[in-house]
This record gives C-alpha cells, sequence and structure tokens, in this order.
C-alpha cells in the first residue's frame, strides 16, 4: 500500500479519496445477488470462490453495510434526548464508511452490487448504499450511485425516500450535474426526487422551482415546497405560495402557509387567518398565523381558545407569545374539568410564553401570573425574554429534539433577521448543524455561537 491516506471522515460526510489508498482496481466484478433463492441453491459459482483477501473484503464490507443501515434510523433524537445525543452514533455510522473506503474498489463494488434486493424491498439496505458511494469521490462511482436511487425511486415508495435522503447527506458536490436532467424527466417520482434533493441542499435554481411548482403532480409541488423559498424573489414566490396554499390537498396547503411565515408575506398571512377562521384545524392554518407573529392576530387565537378548536390554538398561543393570552390560558389550565393532557398543553404554552419556573417561585401558576401582569401585554416574549433574532438563535442551539420544531424555529428567524441567514437543517449530521449556528450566529448576534445553551428545552405541542 502506498503511503498516501485516504480522507478520514470523523462526524460529518466528507469526498473520500479512494484512489489515494493505492489499493488494485477489482480482479472480480461481483454480480447482484439473486436475492433470497441463492441461499438456497447450489447451482452455480459462488460469487466468493475467489477466497483470500477478496473474500474477506467483500464480507467486511457486506457487515459494515448492514452497521450503516441501522445507525441511521439512531440519527433521530428521541424524546428526552438533545439534539446533539445522535453524535456518537454518527460517528459510529461513518466510520463504517471510512472502513469500506479502506476496504478498496472491490469491496465498493460488493456494496454496489447488494444495494438494491431483487426480491424484498429493502429501504436500510438502500440508504446505506448511497450514502457510502455518496462519499466516494471521482467519476467511477457516479453510474452505480445513479443506478440505485434511480431503481429505487421508481421502485418503492420508502426505498426512494430513504434513497433521497441519503442523497441530501452526500458531500459530493457533482451531484447537481445528474439531477438537474431530471427535473424534466418523464416519471413524477424521478422529478419530485431531484426537485428535493437539491431543494434541500440549495442547489435548486429560482427557475426550477417555479417550472416544479407549477407541475401537475401533487408530489412534486410538495417536494418543492420544502425548498429555501426565501432565497427567491418574493414577487415571483407569493403567488405561487398563494395557490399552492389554497390546494385541497393539506400537505400541500399547509408548507406553503408555513413558508409565507419565513417570508413576511402579507398576502400569505391574511389567507392563514381566513383560513384559521374557517376551520383552525385544517392545513397547521392556525400554527401558521402564529408563525408570523402578528399582535392583532391575539383576538382570533382568544375566541377559539374558548371553542371546540381550542388545543390547536393552545399551541398557537405559545408560539404567538403574547402576555396578553396568558390569562385565557391559565384559565385553561386550572380548570377541574380539563383532562391532564389537556393541562399539559396549557401549561406547555405558558412555559413557551414565561420561561421554565424560577428557583424560588412558590409555583409555575404564581410566575405565570406574574409575568402576565407585568410584561406589556403586546410584547411577544419567547422563554421570558422580548422575542428576537438572538433569543430565536439561542433557543434553536438550546436543548431540544423536535425536528419539525427546530425547523419552525429556523423560519422564524429567517423573518426575524435583517441579514441573509446560512442554511441550516434539523436533519443534518450534528457537527453540520453545530457549524451551521455558528455560521447563523456570526450574522444575527456575533459572539454568541453555541453560547446560550440556557435557552428552555423544545418541545412539541
Amino acid at each position: 500500500m502506498s503511503g498516501a491516506m485516504v480522507a478520514v471522515t470523523i462526524d460529518r460526510p466528507a469526498v473520500l479519496d479512494v484512489a489515494a489508498l493505492g489499493l488494485p482496481a477489482p480482479a472480480l466484478r461481483v454480480p447482484a445477488l439473486s436475492g433470497w433463492r441463492a441461499a438456497w441453491s447450489s447451482d452455480g459459482p459462488s460469487p466468493f470462490a475467489a477466497g483470500g483477501t477478496a473474500l474477506f473484503r467483500r464480507q467486511a464490507a457486506e457487515e459494515c453495510l448492514d452497521v450503516v443501515g441501522v445507525l441511521r434510523a439512531y440519527r433521530a433524537p428521541q424524546p428526552e434526548e438533545d439534539w446533539r445525543t445522535p453524535r456518537a452514533s454518527e460517528r459510529r455510522l461513518l466510520a463504517q464508511v471510512n472502513a469500506i473506503a479502506g476496504l478498496g474498489p472491490q469491496a465498493l463494488e460488493r456494496i454496489a452490487a447488494l444495494a438494491i434486493d431483487p426480491d424484498l424491498p429493502d429501504p436500510g439496505r438502500v440508504f446505506a448504499a448511497t450514502f457510502t458511494l455518496g462519499c466516494i469521490g471521482g467519476p467511477d462511482w457516479l453510474p452505480a450511485l445513479q443506478r440505485i436511487v434511480m431503481t429505487a425511486v421508481a421502485r418503492h415508495p420508502e426505498e426512494g425516500a430513504q434513497a433521497m435522503e441519503a442523497l441530501s447527506l452526500s458531500p459530493r458536490e457533482d451531484l447537481p450535474s445528474w439531477l438537474s436532467p431530471l427535473l424534466r424527466d418523464a416519471s413524477p417520482a424521478l422529478r419530485a426526487a431531484a426537485v428535493r434533493v437539491l431543494g434541500f441542499r440549495w442547489q435548486l435554481g429560482e427557475a426550477a422551482w417555479a417550472q416544479a411548482m407549477s407541475d401537475p403532480h401533487p408530489d412534486v409541488v410538495r417536494a418543492a415546497l420544502l425548498a429555501p423559498v426565501h432565497r427567491f424573489d418574493p414577487a415571483r414566490v407569493e403567488p405561487l405560495l398563494l395557490t399552492a396554499a389554497a390546494s385541497t390537498d393539506e400537505p400541500t396547503a399547509q408548507r406553503a402557509l408555513r413558508l409565507g411565515a419565513a417570508l413576511r408575506s402579507p398576502a400569505l398571512h391574511g389567507q392563514a387567518a381566513r383560513m384559521a377562521a374557517r376551520d383552525p384545524g385544517w392545513a397547521g392554518a392556525l400554527q401558521a398565523l402564529a408563525l408570523h407573529g402578528h399582535p392583532g392576530d391575539a383576538t382570533l387565537v382568544r375566541g377559539l381558545l374558548r371553542q371546540a378548536h381550542r388545543w390547536p390554538a393552545v399551541r398557537a398561543a405559545g408560539a404567538l407569545g403574547l402576555p396578553a393570552l396568558m390569562p385565557d390560558l391559565i384559565a385553561l389550565h386550572d380548570d377541574p374539568l380539563r383532562s391532564d393532557e389537556e393541562r399539559r398543553l396549557a401549561a406547555q404554552a405558558l412555559t413557551t410564553i414565561a420561561g421554565p419556573t424560577p428557583a424560588g417561585a412558590t409555583s409555575p401558576a404564581d410566575e405565570w401570573r406574574r409575568v402576565a401582569a407585568e410584561a406589556p401585554a403586546e410584547r411577544r416574549l419567547r422563554g421570558g425574554r422580548p422575542l428576537n433574532a438572538a433569543v430565536l438563535l439561542a433557543q434553536l442551539s438550546g436543548p431540544g429534539w423536535w425536528r419539525a420544531g427546530r425547523q419552525d424555529l429556523y423560519l422564524e428567524l429567517i423573518a426575524a433577521s435583517r441579514v441573509p441567514i446560512a442554511r441550516f437543517s434539523p436533519f443534518d449530521f450534528v457537527a453540520v448543524q453545530e457549524d451551521a449556528l455558528d455560521r447563523i450566529a456570526e450574522g444575527v448576534a456575533p459572539g454568541t455561537a453555541r453560547a446560550a445553551t440556557s435557552a428552555p428545552a423544545l418541545a412539541p405541542q
């Protein structure tokens, strides 16, 4: 082996240079197995007939691949965890990728051959193979990567979803060169996959986004509504979002309304208000309305707190953060006719506004009443502090596991900031999220990077 070393992935994906290892090219191209039937058949030559080093490399690669598939599930924080908790699992996952790369081209041939089981869908295996090959530099492994992704997307929705996830996390910078043509593919599934991956990576252009928003297939439109549209021309974005917000497809309408809050769009605020008044439980209209943060919406939220739709209104009241709504929330919390779950939701909204009960306070209810009496009624609070970009950044950097809630915080941060905000996703590797938060902090509140760990934990509502 030559003295050159492969680039080492420690806690975030990196492009690995297999050629730097100086390993010989594979002497055997391993065919794809015929699924479980191969285990019961003695006919034909074994793919392991070569034995020796080649056999070891293939078997070791298979074991590492299985571990990558298992550890993918551990990347999602669980209740009572922190978003940083998966770091150890991610490092172990990336160590498997390092090991496969270190085994050389023959091991990578084996990975490509095993990616698609011809008999049964295996989403975990698809993720593992796609992500591994997506970390290998150079053009040699791109055809295999393309074949796996296109086969998975066309064959099974869960396999397609995990192929998209792996491709989204890939460190390769040349993916747009072969994903962009798929934006015009005849298959809606492939068009949606290309839109989703490029949007996640912030590599989807404005013209391509507008084209996707006009696509006749709803899956493509839904994928487009996960793109960072705050980077595009608002005059072009707003009409397309208004059309999507009026859709009878609930996920489409919900995503459009949330993006409207990030854009601070008056038209989409009005759309959310009308939808919330008509049916506050549909498409998250009330929550989207709260994310806009208009104090004048307190009247609508207060009215809904006294109706059958009070529990979506409770969550919205917490996000809106107005002390003027706290007496209504306290009344719900203290109502003896409410269940324990209902009281918990009310307490959660009150804590979102007022923050955790400080040491020495007689009870949470007394602290809530104090905040409600002393704070200006129309000053938005989050965790007991006046809501601004620095407070949102502190909460995004602080403890919490709920990915959807952290994504909403990021949308609020975009809306509250006076400067462009760096890319961030709660679905990225932990180290990538930390780097993104550092970059955001330098623009929003210089000197606060990774500082505000005292922010109250984010919990689902």
